[in-house]
């Protein structure tokens, strides 16, 4: 028998058939991705070697280069000032990226892909990403030729930069931020020489359009002159800025900082000698950190994320090194920039209180090492405590004279600490859970005014069996120096360890919790009190009603009525039933706030009797030295001051114990000194109270009636008659003293 088929329709079923070959070749790669990402995210390593197969196999170059820009490239931002993923400093941490967002490869897999993409693919922004990626890794691991010559050949993808023309439509930005890593990587790597001549690439031929290119260009290679010792030539390169821009800078923050520098320079030139902060970044080890971020940032750039236009910004050299030059007197603090994998497992041990203070024509060195970050044992792993106790234990550190440990809470907007205990001396503690239950913890809210917007989770505290608790630990020498913590990055399973997380499920959740999970305060308030009326030994249901009770008047518009009765009444019953230290804490700031000193006294004697010697006090013994103050104690407040203001680093009350030095026993002269010893700082406050007393003393000088007015108006700042001071206009021969009361107005 004999089968026709019409040509027609075999070229249709070939057709078919190449087509329906054609979509499986297309699929079969896309199914697969879809397949290794699953894996991956459910943890199993065999989804990234999948991946990587998949990226070796694509024929289509196209569809490999997507494939390197999805799970390879990690974009990055090349200003230092958005460029890592981790900034740590004393006033705080940010990230800059989530650790779950890449793949992440090992160098061996990785780098060859990027090697590829850069020699093969066409130009583009993840060009510049590839390119920079690889750059540093060739330049730290001493391959300072293979560094510049992947930079060079995506550089040339774009074209000759002298020409102008790029032969891919992108934007010329891509090949000029290139060129400036390129000048980084010579500068960072000691030839200065070859920096400069990239610079000069860039400061010759971009003009108009790319001024802030051009303006960029230029300030880079004179704060490289100035760190190497030439301020005359690092002066002549700034002034082509105003020469090639016309005075105009698209962006302010390159305009800020070159008018800074500008500045410095000029002082320099005219014969004055500014400062000199440096120093190493290295591990424990002694193994040097290099390419990190070091950021020396003044006082009043403390209160906003790094800037570019800020002037003591840098990358550490191949050896670790950072060396900022021409600094001018004052109060700052040092930051460092660094990627996941150099803070895997690491942390650098500062606190609050850790500044920089850098005196005129001095040289400073601050050297910064990561450490090991400590092993938790127990509780960990979200551990389900069910007794009356709870057992925490973790790594001893040798050198620790004594540890820190702080728990947490995690809820939808983020999580919050609290202060367990400040002073243990052995690697364990044992704490009863109604302690935990006790413990203070902060609030987080949307409105101030509004206390349906507070977070539930802050409001039940340590109560909430259905909460995820967390702890971490903090090793200090006998001095006070911290060691090392437990809080930190943990990115593989060398540097996992146990996770520090436990469930408190010792009590269930009563039909009042619920009503407070639901943010229906006003009605859980009610419940709560009427189970405290009718079943007065529930603790629980009282802890709560204060609670609530004090977040009611915390956030009250009305602040005369921020401490109410009804609020007195409650917590002097929880005092009676249950007397834990933070509530008689609580009760001698009622009275304080109210400046009720008759009840005050004897209530703060009675918390100082049983509160912890290990906890730290400066706060509230600095508020006690102020009621001394505000009841004319003085003697005994100048006593207080003196003795708290050397625990509290921040030496947020100066102003306060001047005022009583001034009028109990002290002259202007001494009570300059003490404001030289002991200068505010506060992240939130720039008063410079030594320039305050200086300018009042140099204004006394050959004024017989001065300390007599003097010490009249600083009973106005004592006793805080903000009106009096305000409306009070002071002769010719007392203007300094109003600056000083005002500045007492906004003491703590």
């Amino acid at each position: 028998m004999k089968i026709r088929v019409k040509i027609k329709h075999l070229v249709l079923g070939v057709s078919g058939l190449i087509l329906f070959v054609m979509m499986v070749s297309m699929l079969t790669p896309r199914i697969g991705l879809l397949i290794a990402e699953k894996q991956i995210e459910q943890g199993q390593a065999e989804g990234i070697a999948k991946v990587i197969d998949l990226i070796h196999e694509e024929s289509s170059s196209n569809r490999k280069w997507e494939m390197i820009e999805k799970y390879v490239i990690v974009p990055r931002a090349t200003e230092l000032s958005h460029r890592f993923d981790v900034f740590i400093s004393p006033g705080f941490t940010s990230t800059g990226g989530s650790t779950d967002q890449q793949i992440r490869f090992t160098e061996d897999e990785r780098l060859p892909l990027l090697n590829q993409y850069v020699l093969g693919a066409p130009a583009g922004e993840y060009m510049k990403y590839a390119a920079i990626d690889l750059a540093e890794h060739y330049s730290m691991n001493g391959d300072v030729e293979g560094a510049a010559d992947i930079l060079e050949t995506a550089i040339q993808k774009f074209g000759d930069l002298s020409s102008g023309y790029s032969p891919e439509p992108v934007p010329y930005s891509y090949q000029h931020e290139l060129v400036l890593e390129l000048a980084s990587l010579y500068d960072r790597l000691d030839e200065p020489d070859q920096a400069a001549l990239q610079y000069e690439r860039l400061g010759k031929v971009l003009s108009g359009d790319w001024r802030d290119i051009h303006s960029k260009a230029l300030l880079y290679h004179s704060e490289m002159l100035l760190r190497r010792g030439s301020p005359q030539a690092a002066m002549d390169v700034l002034n082509r800025i105003s020469e090639g821009s016309g005075g105009n800078f698209a962006n302010s923050d390159i305009s800020k900082r070159a008018n800074q520098l500008k500045g410095r320079l000029k002082r320099i030139l005219d014969g004055e000698t500014l400062s000199t902060v440096s120093g190493t970044l290295r591990n424990r080890e002694g193994d040097p950190i290099p390419f990190a971020g070091v950021f020396l940032r003044k006082n009043n750039d403390l209160n906003h994320s790094l800037l570019l236009s800020e002037p003591h910004q840098m990358l550490t050299d191949a050896n670790g090194r950072y060396h900022f030059e021409g600094v001018e007197p004052g109060r700052y603090q040092l930051g460092i920039g660094l990627n996941y994998e150099q803070i895997n497992g690491r942390t650098w041990p500062v606190e609050s209180g850790d500044w920089v203070e850098v005196a005129p024509e001095s040289t400073r060195r601050i050297d910064v090492t990561l450490q090991p970050l400590i092993q938790l044992t127990t509780p960990v792993n979200h551990d389900e405590i069910r007794g009356d106790m709870i057992y925490f234990e973790w790594e001893a550190i040798p050198e620790a004279a004594y540890y820190k440990l702080s728990v947490g809470i995690e809820f939808g907007s983020g999580s919050m600490m609290t202060a367990m205990d400040n002073y243990i001396e052995g690697n364990s503690l044992r704490v009863a859970v109604q302690d935990l239950y006790d413990l203070r913890i902060g609030l987080s809210y949307e409105d101030p005014y509004d206390w349906t917007t507070v977070a539930p989770e802050s409001v039940l505290g340590y109560s909430n069996p259905e909460a995820l608790y967390f702890w971490s630990v903090d090793a200090y020498k006998d001095d006070g120096t911290k060691l090392t913590s437990s809080s930190g990055y943990r990115l593989n399973e060398s540097t996992m360890g146990y996770l520090p997380y436990f469930l408190l499920k010792g009590r269930e959740l009563t039909p009042e919790d619920q009503l407070v999970l639901e943010r229906k305060y006003d009605e859980s308030l009610a419940a709560y009190n009427d189970n405290v009326s009718s079943h007065p030994e529930d603790i629980h249901s009282l802890r709560m009603k204060l609670r609530l009770q004090q977040i009611k008047d915390q956030l009250s518009k009305d602040v005369d009525n921020r401490s109410s009765e009804e609020t007195l009444s409650t917590l002097q019953e929880m005092i009676e039933r249950h007397p834990a230290p933070s509530y008689l804490m609580d009760l001698t700031n009622y009275f304080y706030n109210n400046e009720d000193w008759d009840s005050y006294n004897p209530a703060f004697d009675r918390y100082s009797s049983v509160r912890s010697e290990s906890e730290d006090h400066s706060y509230t013994d600095s508020l006690h030295a102020t009621a001394l103050m505000k009841q004319g104690r003085l003697e005994e407040a100048e006593r207080w001051f003196g003795q708290v203001i050397r625990q509290d680093k921040s030496h947020r009350f100066i102003g306060n114990y001047l005022a009583v030095h001034m009028l109990h026993s002290g002259s202007l002269e001494s009570t300059l000194q003490l404001a030289r010893k002991y200068p505010e700082r506060m992240m939130s406050s720039d008063t410079d109270w030594a320039v305050l007393v200086e300018r009042m003393l140099i204004e006394s000088e050959g004024n017989s009636g001065y300390t007599e007015i003097l010490k009249e108006k600083l009973q106005w700042g004592m006793s805080g008659e903000r009106d009096a001071i305000q409306l009070w206009t002071p002769g010719e021969d007392f203007q300094e003293i109003k600056p000083f009361l005002q500045a007492l107005l906004h003491v703590n």
